[in-house]
């Protein structure tokens, strides 16, 4: 058989010119010196947040704040999380955010994160989320799972880390988060990686190959 990806419209997630402030109005807090991790999307097990709140962020430096975008059955184990990490203060749930409050995080936050935990019976498909993160210009580091490894290449579009590795989260982020230069140009090279390989015009190229046989 012949496996052919999603494809992510990388004119409609494009970097855009939005200012930090709008962060700051967002998550009504003082962010000024913070390093931004950004999680999107439904928040179920799999999706591995509350395992990152419990194992990843006590063990990472004050200046680095976690965003949690979405909702979903295991938010109240996340804030659980939360509360007994004692991360109050660096742990902002926002729920479901409108399209312009995701472009203002897209454009805004200094890292995607997506640890997803493997789960029986409970597969994570096709990574079209972090895709559109790459394409938009925001670093990513993702676990090396399922459907996630569909969509990022290691140090092409993304960061793969072996899922439920706390050290070896911590050692990415940290390795991106003290090398702006380092992150600044895996941003460009991630755009470039994405929009050659899964712009919707090279994803219908497969698709007729195919039919054509």
């Amino acid at each position: 058989f012949t496996f052919i990806p999603n494809g992510v419209d990388t004119e409609q997630f494009k970097p855009k010119d939005i200012s930090r402030g709008k962060l700051v109005d967002l998550l009504a807090s003082d962010i000024k010196g913070k390093f931004v991790l950004l999680t999107a999307g439904r928040l179920i097990t799999r999706k591995g947040v509350e395992w990152f709140i419990r194992n990843v962020m006590p063990a990472l430096p004050e200046n680095i704040i976690y965003v949690v975008s979405g909702s979903g059955p295991a938010q109240e184990n996340i804030r659980k999380a939360i509360s007994e990490a004692g991360l109050g203060e660096r742990v902002f749930m926002l729920g479901q955010v409108s399209n312009d409050e995701r472009e203002i995080l897209l454009n805004t936050c200094d890292l995607f994160i997506q640890p997803n935990i493997p789960v029986a019976d409970d597969m994570e498909g096709f990574g079209l989320a972090v895709l559109e993160a790459a394409s938009t210009g925001i670093p990513v580091i993702a676990a090396n799972l399922e459907g996630l490894k569909d969509a990022i290449s290691d140090h092409e579009n993304g960061f793969l880390v072996e899922p439920c590795d706390r050290e070896a989260f911590k050692e990415q982020i940290m390795s991106l988060c003290e090398d702006d230069i380092a992150r600044k140009k895996h941003t460009v090279l991630a755009r470039e990686y994405t929009a050659k390989h899964f712009h919707w015009r090279t994803i219908a190229k497969q698709y007729v190959q195919v039919f054509k046989g």
